[in-house]
């Protein structure tokens, strides 16, 4: 089982994202990483992470693209896409050293700190999945009291004479 990715053009009514996940349910896969957005012409995208083998991702697929509100089901190549996930960080309360010691490291990450309140911080990190859950780890639950991440966020690298 490998890491796949499906970017779904579709309808932006109610039950939809219901009809999406219930073909995910009833083959048994879990959805790692959900994110939705409405494009300009105001159709919703939703990108979907999960686990298959290459039968059933190729299964869904199809399933996918067979819901009547969807418009199109692309199946995403990570190598050729800009990934991109958003976490906000908030610490414990902490003392002053131990405070500038995360502010480093979330430096360090690229990140920034958005407020610091009573020797608590809420800071904001964005980069690939693997950076930011490499920080979340390593701050661990004794500075960590609260994150809150976006999911991962595909775009596909296209020129104008691929399209």
């Amino acid at each position: 089982m490998k890491t796949r990715i499906f970017s779904v053009l579709c309808e932006n009514s109610p039950g939809v994202m219901m009809r999406i996940s219930r073909d995910f349910t009833r083959r048994q896969i879990n959805i790692d990483s959900i994110t939705v957005g409405i494009e300009p012409t105001g159709l919703a995208r939703i990108i979907l992470m999960f686990k298959a083998d290459d039968h059933m991702a190729e299964h869904l697929h199809h399933v996918l693209s067979r819901l009547t509100q969807v418009v199109d089901a692309e199946v995403i190549d990570p190598e050729a896409s800009i990934v991109r996930e958003v976490a906000l960080l908030r610490t414990k309360r902490l003392s002053d050293e131990k405070m500038w010691d995360v502010v480093r490291r979330i430096e360090k990450a690229g990140g920034r700190v958005l407020e610091s309140r009573g020797n608590v911080l809420v800071a904001e990190l964005s980069g690939v999945h693997e950076d930011i859950e490499n920080v979340v780890k390593a701050l661990g639950p004794d500075i960590l009291q609260e994150t809150a991440r976006s999911g991962q966020v595909y775009l596909g690298r296209r020129t104008a004479k691929d399209r």
